[in-house]
């Protein structure tokens, strides 16, 4: 349990404290923003580098809630689009999916079942490329250096 509590990367929060209420106290009282915190603390020599933190990292406090600053008094984050994740909706489909193959496969009980890949360099235009073809049973594999990667090299 000893050993256990020392592990891992400890936080910066409470080590870099004095520099924190700093910047809570330029935030709330001059009206600055974190970077001009940091920048303002190591010009005039205030803090030291080893003594501060990064804005990208109070930004992480305040979304952490560590901070008495909320992201509502932060004026341009809630003005943010933030990113939103989509599916594609268009995405091709080359082919049946490996999850679809039967359990018998799977088992690696009769032969000649293969499985292929293409091995791409630098993927430039006159580039070689290596076709791989690999027997599940025996697990025999072959190397083959074809052309490009058209189906019709393949």
């Amino acid at each position: 349990e000893l050993h256990r509590s020392k592990c891992g990367r400890k936080s910066l929060f409470l080590r870099r404290h004095k520099f924190i209420d700093y910047v809570s106290h330029c935030f709330h009282n001059r009206g600055w923003s974190f970077d001009a915190c940091v920048g303002y603390a190591l010009a005039k020599g205030i803090f030291q580098k080893d003594q501060v933190v990064s804005t990208k990292t109070l930004y992480n406090y305040v979304d952490l809630g560590l901070m008495d600053i909320k992201n509502g008094d932060l004026p341009e984050k809630v003005k943010r689009n933030t990113k939103t994740r989509r599916a594609r909706v268009n995405k091709r489909i080359l082919g049946r999916s490996i999850d679809e193959r039967s359990p018998r496969i799977e088992s690696r009980k009769d032969f000649g079942h293969w499985e292929c890949d293409l091995v791409l360099g630098h993927k430039t235009k006159d580039d070689d490329v290596l076709l791989t073809l690999c027997e599940r049973k025996t697990r025999q594999f072959f190397m083959i250096k074809i052309e490009d990667k058209t189906s019709a090299s393949v």
